[in-house]
């Protein structure tokens, strides 16, 4: 399992304890279709933690766990907008030929992105994290609060999000983003970036695949 980006997670647990982490099915997955063929109804497990027999007495909780070290609204050099559909995302499909936006390398932008249709997304953006700026015009709720690198879209939904690309900048190297739904980002929910340095152009990606954390889409 690869795991994206980084997480700070406390749990408070008792000698010989078991807890479970588990999905429960959600409200704003779509209609039933999507809820009985695309997973929104399900329910599974996906961790069970096990406390030994014997526990050593943990260190008080510091007041902070971190610093997010994402940017903000004010941080934002342009923003851009990525409308969804199962058609595409702004109304094209994925072209490995083509680069589809060029940032420059060091800025910080604000992506708005809206789901046009009724189908449920998951928009991931390769080379960063973001932070949730807003969901449909209002503050984030807690669990969206952290460094993010997918989020999840439900049909007609608007997010804001602030990204800085400080990663390795390459104008013929494309970045992608899309729908992390499988079967939707093989029907085409896909784009592409490139990262570059000041001054520098676009050049030409030739359809040989991006880089990110699975080039091989």
């Amino acid at each position: 399992m690869r795991a994206w980006g980084r997480a700070e997670v406390v749990v408070r647990m008792r000698a010989g304890e078991r807890t479970v982490l588990r999905s429960f099915p959600q409200d704003n997955y779509g209609d039933a279709w999507n809820r009985r063929f695309g997973g929104g109804d399900d329910s599974f497990d996906v961790l069970e933690l096990r406390a030994a027999a014997s526990l050593r007495r943990s260190p008080a909780l510091p007041a902070v766990l971190g610093k997010l070290e994402v940017p903000q609204a004010k941080d934002e050099v342009r923003g851009r907008y990525f409308g969804l559909r199962m058609s595409g995302i702004n109304g094209r499909k994925m072209d490995m030929g083509r680069v589809d936006e060029t940032v420059t390398r060091g800025t910080a932008e604000t992506w708005t992105v809206r789901n046009e249709d009724g189908v449920p997304h998951n928009f991931h953006v390769h080379d960063v994290q973001f932070r949730v700026l807003e969901v449909d015009g209002r503050p984030p709720e807690g669990t969206l609060r952290g460094a993010k690198d997918t989020v999840f879209v439900p049909g007609g939904s608007t997010v804001k999000l602030a990204m800085r690309f400080d990663g390795p900048a390459d104008p013929d190297t494309p970045y992608m983003y899309h729908c992390h739904l499988l079967y939707h980002e093989d029907r085409g929910m896909m784009g592409q970036f490139v990262v570059v340095e000041k001054g520098q152009r676009a050049g030409s990606p030739g359809g040989g695949g991006g880089t990110g954390d699975h080039a091989g889409h």
